[in-house]
């Protein structure tokens, strides 16, 4: 089993490797670019100013960023399925003498394990700019707020996957509907740290779409195509 995961990531890694170089370094220019505009607020006002638009006011500086968790989940997903679907490989694929569990745990598993640590990478640069010019208090409410928009951009990469491999057109808008009402409600309320007690919900309803992706694998198993 161990060696089936290996090949599966070395396949994915070839197959996705310029989409994860470009959002890593998008992501690093958009940390250095919500950085500067950060380090100004402080050249251009005092501190005290600075601190009470952000903590009281909510004018957060790095509010840019809340959508690119959402935008960087669909490019890494389309490029990771979109060739799949495109040339029948999947197809081919499920018809190998491999668990259909095993098979997609170990596409889906790249996927979520690259977008984790890219999220996080990110998130903890920007916290360690913010702890530099804000107190303890507006940095752990930078991560609650930072949260929900990586949380969303899970769910994005979760169903963008669900409608790609679904050959059903009725049973891919199930996947279209539950994006917008999953990542809808994480992106609106930009209050900071307004999801600080309200994230379990969210997180418990990922594994439940995670086994929901074996729906259109098994579609495509038993060449249920429209």
């Amino acid at each position: 089993m161990l060696q089936i995961i290996k090949a599966l990531f070395l396949k994915e890694y070839v197959k996705t490797r310029a989409a994860m170089l470009f959002l890593l370094l998008l992501g690093a220019l958009a940390i250095l670019w919500i950085g500067v505009g950060t380090n100004r607020l402080f050249m251009l006002d005092h501190p005290e100013i600075v601190w009470y638009h952000t903590m009281d006011l909510h004018q957060i500086p790095y509010r840019t960023f809340s959508f690119f968790p959402l935008f960087s989940a669909l490019i890494f997903c389309f490029c990771q399925f979109l060739p799949e679907m495109r040339d029948e490989r999947m197809r081919i694929a499920l018809h190998l003498p491999c668990p259909l569990w095993l098979l997609m745990f170990g596409h889906l598993a790249f996927g979520l394990l690259f977008l984790l640590l890219l999220f996080a990478a990110l998130v903890a640069a920007l916290l360690f700019m913010l702890c530099r010019l804000y107190p303890a208090e507006a940095v752990v409410t930078a991560l609650f707020t930072t949260l929900p928009w990586c949380i969303a951009g899970i769910y994005a990469y979760l169903c963008c996957a669900f409608v790609l491999l679904e050959p059903r057109k009725k049973t891919r808008l199930l996947g279209i509907i539950l994006f917008f009402s999953v990542t809808a409600p994480l992106l609106a309320n930009t209050t900071p740290g307004a999801f600080e007690t309200g994230l379990l919900p969210f997180l418990t309803g990922i594994p439940l779409l995670l086994m929901g992706l074996f729906l259109p694998a098994l579609h495509y198993r038993t060449r249920e195509v429209e």
